[in-house]
């Protein structure tokens, strides 16, 4: 039995995981809002400026590999404390941007790196390791963070944005960002992790990725083709997902909403995603876990085809309607799909594994933006885009029960 001071030390990991993934998620829903204003302020098409944020979300994606590696090697405590120096730095130069190429630069690279170094793959490989038993709903508490994150961050760069302008907007994002993220790493994450103290493996999880067992090596991880298919499914699912979320806001203000009424919806999608997160990382631990994306991906798609029958102000109820079901769904869907990566490669390798299996986000993510872009600047609406958004997010369902199917297969093929 864990003692209390053991026990504060662990809660306190999933605290810091919150705060990080909050800070981390929020800062990407303000990528709209900035979108937004980078349009109007410079007379970019809407292609250009997308494709920045797509090179952030593929920058993001190439370095999450170095992020495993970096938690496996030098620990948790000094990656995430490197993260919040260099996002604090991106971001605070992103005020002086004057061209497009320096919005792509501290945008879309410098930015992106540090969001790397505070995410989802330091956090999953400390929590995973640390919550073997109830690694589901340790991470829906933590990603419910990326909710709060969406809630808090996106009303405040666009308030910030109205006020100020997007220059000082970023200067304050930066200064926030760097409060919420460096100070608590001292306060919450030990030196040494030396408090896990229940068994290497779940004995509640509902998944047959639970009983494939190896000595799990990046190598031996990159040969497997059950690794291969959650990529390909987390890559369909980001370019779905990131079709929406950095266009969402360009949407409704074409269809006549104020920017910051359709920033006020998103963040009520980000009120609801916190409720969703905490519900399938629960269920992710009592019931088949790839079933439990199924309905993720279900109820997300309900809100793409609210959003798609969304052509003028007269039903502002489709707008809450795709903020309540989108809501449930967003973040869940990579939680879920984390739980069952861990299952299957948990172990010593496992943060730098992940690394590699979270550059499909960055991959697809990138594609989604520029994608939803491109296919506005076609057809002057979105449309197509959101079609093929609903399309990715279909498919990838039916990716990760093949995924399923050959793990079952590998059961007992190694020692």
């Amino acid at each position: 039995m864990l003692s209390l001071a053991v026990l504060v030390k662990k809660y306190g990991l999933i605290a810091l995981a919150f705060l990080h993934i909050a800070v981390s998620r929020g800062l990407h829903g303000t990528f709209g809002v900035f979108f937004v204003a980078m349009v109007t302020a410079f007379g970019w098409s809407r292609a250009m400026t997308a494709g920045a944020i797509s090179l952030a979300i593929i920058f993001e994606g190439a370095c999450l590999p170095l992020a495993g590696a970096l938690t496996d090697r030098i620990g948790g405590r000094k990656t995430l404390m490197l993260g919040g120096l260099v996002l604090a730095i991106g971001l605070g130069f992103a005020s002086t941007i004057s061209s497009i190429w320096h919005f792509y630069f501290w945008v879309g690279i410098i930015s992106p790196f540090g969001i790397a170094l505070i995410g989802m793959v330091p956090h999953v490989a400390i929590l995973s390791r640390e919550f073997p038993q109830r690694r589901g709903t340790a991470l829906g508490i933590a990603w419910a963070g990326g909710g709060v994150g969406i809630v808090l961050l996106v009303p405040f760069a666009q308030l910030l944005i109205d006020k100020w302008g997007w220059s000082y907007a970023y200067i304050g994002v930066a200064l926030v960002t760097a409060l919420l993220v460096i100070p608590p790493v001292q306060l919450f994450l030990p030196r040494v992790l030396t408090i896990s103290s229940e068994p290497t493996k779940s004995a509640t999880t509902k998944s047959a990725a639970e009983h494939t067992e190896t000595d799990w090596t990046v190598r031996r991880a990159l040969t497997n083709p059950a690794f291969w298919l959650l990529f390909i499914a987390r890559t369909l699912a980001s370019m779905g997902n990131q079709v929406i979320v950095t266009h969402q806001v360009a949407h409704a203000v074409d269809v006549g909403y104020s920017t910051v009424f359709a920033a006020s919806i998103f963040g009520l999608m980000g009120v609801i995603s916190i409720g969703g997160r905490i519900l399938f990382g629960y269920l992710a631990d009592i019931m088949n876990r790839q079933m439990v994306f199924t309905w993720v991906q279900l109820i997300s798609a309900v809100g793409i085809f609210a959003l798609l029958m969304l052509h003028d102000t007269t039903a502002p109820w489709l707008l809450y309607t795709y903020a309540v079901c989108y809501g449930l769904g967003q973040g869940s869907r990579a939680l879920v799909l984390s739980a069952i990566s861990a299952d299957i490669f948990h172990g010593k390798h496992f943060g730098a594994i992940f690394g590699y299996f979270t550059f499909s986000i960055g991959l697809g993510g990138a594609i989604g933006a520029w994608l939803g872009g491109f296919l506005f600047d076609l057809n002057h609406n979105y449309t197509i885009a959101f079609w093929v958004s609903l399309a990715c997010l279909l498919i990838s369902v039916f990716i990760v029960l093949a995924s399923a199917k050959v793990v079952k297969a590998q059961k007992g093929s190694y020692p």
